[in-house]
């Protein structure tokens, strides 16, 4: 076996002939060298001898070391130019990224762009600054005004609508107290602004706005959500009912007589409406015979097969107990108020002895076939439902305190009402009184758990109340022209085609008269969606009159001593 290089000779040799013994590029110099132990290199002609081998190979590496540094070098030269050429051109585009597109026509697109703006947003300011519209609205709105707001911000950049969300009642006492200060208010309903525009003339000599000069944005009526074998039973008892009161006296306070006496002597949590039971075998006795049980088709939602339901049995009525027809707080909401305002007209203003003129309005509205966003008003009994209430003040707020004193305190507002009774469930509320629009979000629901809800109905009672969804501009001596038109142009944007479509979806009916609810063929219509639930898009809606902002002050003043709450 060959021995090892030693290290005289390893220093000769080539640097890849190192690792091995038996190199075969150089056989001669490696069996020169090989065999038996140590190195002997001390004769003058081995050394000579290995050099002579040795030389030739190495001018030859030198020579490959040379050409291959130099071939470094030149394609080192090559990719550093070409590096530079790409930075040189990408920094004279202006060093984008991305590829510039074909500038606009100036002919065509600035002229119409510009046209745009200026009819949709007005006149741009001279020094370019902003234009803040402050808005307060009813938080029932809030999907509808952040979507309409983010869009208005891409169209009109000079103008920042700042929107703040507050229920209807409590946004009318934070600008009576100077909490907000807002450039334009948009409640639920008119009769915040009546009575708005009532308390805040108590310590001012002009309102800070015209109510003359509201528009509406959207509408949505006032109507009662409720549990299907309770509508069952509350159409039974309508149907035999013959005391001459109205739906929301019976509905809301069964039981509680016109004029209850000695209150002082009653428990508190006696001072609630009477229970189911009772309530039917008042018209129903047990003591007759059993009417049949009427026939109420039902559709089973995971089969779609028609079936019928019996009626409820007495002691399923039974079991109900107390009737929870439930409104939210008069004094927070424009719902509450709104129930508030019902009870008392029907209650001082029953509908015999409404006035003649009114009734004949009414049927011949009937007569006439449903159309869509039909509205009989109620202006012709105003003079009577405001003599008939001073009359009856006082028997009213006994009869009030009788029926809701003893009552769990009531929600804050109409949206956090309709969702407790979907999430509580009818041993809690048996129906509840809120706006149509807030209604599609329980539907949704009770789809997604088809298989253990039961089913709930939409009723449209008569008479009822419209919410118009006004909105005022603020007039306080501070407002500049810029902000008002730039308010205009905002409530222009919520009332075009466009926007009016985007609240059908978020359940609002329309006030565009060209818009028609049938004719919106989208998914997302939930109008069209839910109608199986007794959603009606060609009805008739018949107005309570409307009275002034002292009544309606006067009237939560009422309230608040009926039952003691704020």
């Amino acid at each position: 076996m060959p021995a090892r290089l030693c290290p005289e000779v390893r220093r000769l040799l080539p640097r890849r002939a190192h690792g091995t013994r038996r190199s075969r590029r150089y056989p001669k110099i490696a069996d020169a060298l090989g065999g038996g132990r140590g190195c002997s290199v001390s004769t003058g002609w081995i050394r000579r001898l290995m050099e002579d081998l040795v030389a030739p190979i190495r001018k030859h590496d030198e020579h490959r070391s040379r050409k291959t540094t130099l071939g470094l070098t030149i394609r080192d030269i090559v990719i550093s130019s070409g590096l530079l050429a790409l930075f040189a051109a990408f920094f004279a585009r202006g060093g984008r990224f991305v590829i510039d597109l074909p500038k606009p026509s100036r002919l065509a697109d600035v002229n119409v762009t510009n046209g745009v703006s200026s009819e949709t947003c007005g006149p741009a300011p001279q020094d370019g600054h902003t234009i803040i519209v402050e808005m307060l609205y009813s938080g029932d709105k809030r999907a509808w005004i952040d979507e309409a707001a983010t869009r208005f911000a891409k169209i009109c950049p000079t103008i920042q609508i700042k929107a703040t969300s507050a229920s209807s009642v409590e946004g009318a006492d934070a600008i009576l107290k100077g909490e907000v200060k807002p450039t334009i208010w948009s409640p639920a309903d008119d009769l915040v602004l009546r009575y708005f525009d009532a308390r805040w003339r108590e310590d001012h000599d002009r309102s800070p706005f015209d109510i003359t000069k509201q528009v509406s944005l959207v509408r949505s009526p006032l109507m009662v959500l409720i549990w299907e074998d309770r509508l069952e039973v509350l159409g039974a008892i309508f149907e035999k009912n013959k005391n001459g009161e109205g739906q929301w006296v019976n509905s809301l306070c069964p039981g509680v007589p016109r004029d209850p006496q000695n209150l002082d002597e009653m428990a508190l949590e006696h001072k609630v409406p009477g229970t189911w039971s009772d309530w039917y075998d008042s018209v129903v006795p047990a003591a007759l015979p059993q009417p049949p049980a009427p026939a109420a088709r039902r559709v089973d939602k995971r089969t779609k097969r028609a079936y019928i339901a019996p009626f409820p049995t007495v002691d399923e009525i039974k079991r109900w107990g107390q009737v929870k027809i439930t409104h939210p707080s008069p004094t927070r909401s424009a719902e509450g108020l709104e129930a508030l305002y019902l009870m008392a007209y029907e209650y001082a203003l029953p509908p015999s002895d409404r006035p003649a003129a009114l009734q004949e309005r009414i049927k011949e509205a009937f007569e006439q076939p449903a159309k869509e966003g039909g509205i009989v008003r109620g202006d012709l009994a105003e003079a009577d439902f405001a003599r008939s209430f001073q009359e009856r003040r006082e028997p009213f707020q006994r009869w009030l305190e009788r029926c809701e004193a003893g009552a769990p305190p009531p929600t804050a507002s109409a949206d956090v009402l309709t969702d407790a009774m979907f999430s509580l469930g009818a041993s809690r509320y048996d129906a509840v009184v809120t706006q149509e629009h807030l209604i599609f979000g329980v539907f949704q629901q009770i789809d997604m758990h088809a298989d253990v809800m039961t089913e709930v109905r939409v009723v449209y009672p008569q008479p009822t109340i419209v919410n118009e969804h006004p909105v005022v501009i603020f007039d306080d001596g501070q407002i500049t022209a810029e902000q008002r038109t730039a308010a205009e142009k905002w409530i222009g944007f919520l009332r075009s085609m466009e926007m009016q479509k985007l609240a059908v979806k978020r359940g609002f009916r329309p006030v565009n008269t060209e818009l028609k609810l049938r004719n919106i063929e989208d998914t997302e219509n939930p109008f069209l969606k839910f109608r199986r639930y007794g959603v009606e898009l060609d009805t008739t809606f018949v107005e309570a009159p409307r009275l002034d902002g002292k009544f309606v002050a006067e009237l939560t003043r009422a309230w608040r001593d009926a039952t003691g709450r704020h």
